[in-house]
């Protein structure tokens, strides 16, 4: 159980359910946008997290693969740079240890004395999306997974500003709160195409909820993630709801300590 748990919440923290109405109550945050006409993607003023250490202390709530389990993750990120998570079943015993670096995700499963490796381009190709650091760090603090560019599409619609990049053969469309300038959901969606291809488009919603006032940040406390996908012909959904329980920014530099035992095996 573990095993599966662990690779699934790992590699699946790419993931959002496209819902709808979320409340945002948020302790001492007012930000409010003018109204614009005609903006420019890149006159978008988004608030994106901004620090340089991080910890957070959470719960993960996973549920795919015919497996429906849930940890608490202590989780620290060095912006841009690494992302360290160790999860503890309940039992009060670390059962899994992951790093999380610009080019690699590695895992340790303690309780199974195994361990595992993955660079992005192996997950991108798993899951037919561009997997990578960014994303998953986007994930975790609730920004934008793609940073803007000139060719980027703005829509503006009663509450957000929907911003519409495209990455290959997928589009990317971002709900922005027009008051706070926070990204609200992302849908990523594989173009659609003739013949038998149409049915097979993989889909990759983000949702972030429950904002709060973090020093000068606004931060999502609930992040919920779901991947629809076919693999080997066969129609899979996974999906984790990352709830924040705790989170700090700190001054002082974090250690990321991870390493693999001699006698772990490779699965």
């Amino acid at each position: 159980m573990i095993k599966s748990y662990f690779i699934g919440s790992l590699t699946g923290l790419f993931l959002l359910i496209l819902a709808s109405g979320c409340s945002k109550k948020i302790a001492g945050a007012s930000r409010v946008s003018p109204d614009r006409s005609g903006v420019k993607a890149t006159e978008l003023n988004i608030a994106n997290v901004d620090f340089e250490y991080l910890t957070a202390s959470s719960k993960i709530k996973f549920r795919g693969d015919g497996q429906n389990v849930s940890a608490t993750a202590n989780i620290r990120i060095r912006k841009d740079s690494v992302i360290w998570i160790s999860i503890t079943p309940g039992f009060g015993i670390e059962a899994a240890r992951a790093i999380i670096n610009r080019d690699s995700l590695s895992l340790v499963n303690r309780l199974e004395k195994e361990y595992r490796s993955y660079n992005f381009q192996e997950l991108s190709k798993k899951y037919n999306f561009t997997i990578n650091y960014d994303l998953l760090q986007a994930v975790l603090l609730g920004d934008m997974p793609r940073s803007i560019v000139d060719s980027d599409q703005v829509k503006q619609e009663t509450n957000y500003f929907v911003v519409r990049q495209m990455e290959g053969p997928v589009v990317i469309n971002n709900f922005i709160d027009r008051q706070l300038m926070k990204v609200e959901r992302v849908a990523m969606v594989e173009k659609e195409e003739s013949g038998s291809a149409r049915n097979r488009k993989n889909t990759l919603n983000l949702q972030y909820s429950d904002f709060k006032q973090l020093d000068e940040e606004i931060l999502p406390f609930n992040n919920l993630v779901s991947l629809d996908y076919r693999q080997r012909g066969q129609k899979r959904r996974t999906q984790i709801d990352i709830e924040h329980k705790k989170v700090s920014i700190v001054n002082e530099a974090l250690r990321f300590p991870f390493s693999v035992p001699d006698k772990y095996a490779r699965w």
